[in-house]
């Protein structure tokens, strides 16, 4: 890899060929549906620990750290799932082994389906001092700390709860970039009149984006459901009366968001990302109120977009909950931010594009995929 490269998001067919020089190796093959146009996904392997408490390695490292706070040690099977339970902290090793070259950074994420479920995810790395962060140069181990949080979920060696982004130096699009694709004819993301959305200018250049409680003649959110069977990560058509409640349009009073409760809404925006960038949810500012508005925030390449720039867009869905006190919630109400950055190159395969297992492209309020589509 040059190390003279921009700066910029690694996409796809740069991760195939650190995987061919074993920048990125598995202890198990790494898959073709595993790359994503800028990302990869990351498999359960073959350990997982039940935790006294969640954790950050620093310098005494991940396996002296297990000695003092694990209480049980399971060994994973693809034939045999195992049962998290709601509110216990995991720790689990990733089939995925790094070597990154000296200039190459990582963030980590949890995937679309897993925030959907309330499964809280964080990346480690060996020695790391801080979640979701790998840095430049980094080789060895990475773990996935899973907190189940409103469901029991039953699990696999080999599933994917986690991606990892890679890129070098600072990629954040600068704020003339991304005013000029907002003025484009198909902007990034625009209203639902398909005005674009004003740009936010700050310390990193961003769209704000809003929550939608006006909803198209159904539910405009969910309200997760306790004390129900696990959900086993690998069914699909689940009933969704089973696991969640229907929340009703509320365009003029809202709705009131009890504390530590687990909701799911859709952006009022639509989003339209083109090859040459991708996305990812910055973290909540808390002066907006005490919630926690997403678990999974990186957006790949080609969602809600179309070659002949007619697409209408994708909705984000909004996972939300809320802290300490009720929280009203109410329709426009700005909730979070939107952070765009390059890509390295067109990616060779794009968000929705067969192969990619794309559940979620065109979507509008949308819940993970293992339930089945609203009748």
């Amino acid at each position: 890899m040059d190390p003279a490269a921009p700066s910029a998001i690694l996409v796809s067919q740069t991760l195939r060929d650190l995987i061919d020089t074993q920048q990125i190796g598995a202890i198990k093959p790494i898959l073709p549906e595993q790359i994503q146009p800028s990302s990869l996904d990351l498999r359960l392997g073959a350990r997982i620990w039940q935790l006294q408490c969640s954790f950050l390695p620093g310098a005494e490292g991940v396996v002296r750290k297990l000695g003092r706070l694990a209480t049980a040690e399971w060994r994973m099977q693809r034939d045999r799932p195992l049962v998290l339970h709601r509110g216990g902290v995991y720790l689990a090793e990733v089939e995925e082994v790094l070597e990154l070259p000296e200039a190459v950074w990582g963030r980590g994420n949890p995937k679309s389906s897993t925030g959907r479920l309330d499964v809280f995810v964080r990346l480690l790395t060996e020695f790391g001092e801080a979640f979701d962060t790998i840095p430049p140069g980094y080789q060895g181990r990475l773990y996935l700390e899973i907190t189940p949080q409103s469901f029991h979920v039953s699990v696999r060696r080999g599933d994917r709860l986690g991606q990892v982004r890679l890129g070098r130096g600072r990629a954040e699009v600068s704020i003339d970039a991304l005013l000029a694709y907002q003025e484009a004819p198909s902007p990034l993301v625009s209203w639902s009149d398909g005005s674009p959305a004003p740009v936010e200018d700050g310390i990193l250049p961003s769209i704000l984006l809003s929550v939608d409680l006006e909803g198209r003649g159904g539910p405009v959110g969910y309200l997760a459901r306790r004390h129900q069977p696990p959900i086993d990560l690998a069914r699909r058509h689940l009933p969704i009366d089973r696991y969640w409640t229907a929340m009703p349009p509320a365009p003029e009073l809202g709705h009131v968001l009890e504390p530590e409760q687990f909701y799911i809404f859709a952006t009022r925006e639509r989003l339209r990302i083109p090859p040459d960038v991708c996305a990812e949810l910055v973290a909540f500012d808390a002066t907006k109120g005490e919630l926690r508005t997403h678990y999974a925030g990186f957006i790949d390449a080609g969602f809600g977009w179309s070659a002949s720039n007619s697409s209408l867009g994708a909705r984000l869905v909004l996972e939300i909950r809320t802290h300490d006190v009720p929280f009203l919630l109410e329709h426009g109400q700005p909730l979070f931010r939107l952070q765009f950055m390059a890509n390295e190159k067109r990616p060779d395969l794009l968000y929705g594009a067969d192969g990619t297992g794309s559940h979620y492209q065109m979507q509008e309020l949308r819940l993970a995929k293992q339930f089945a589509a609203p009748s």
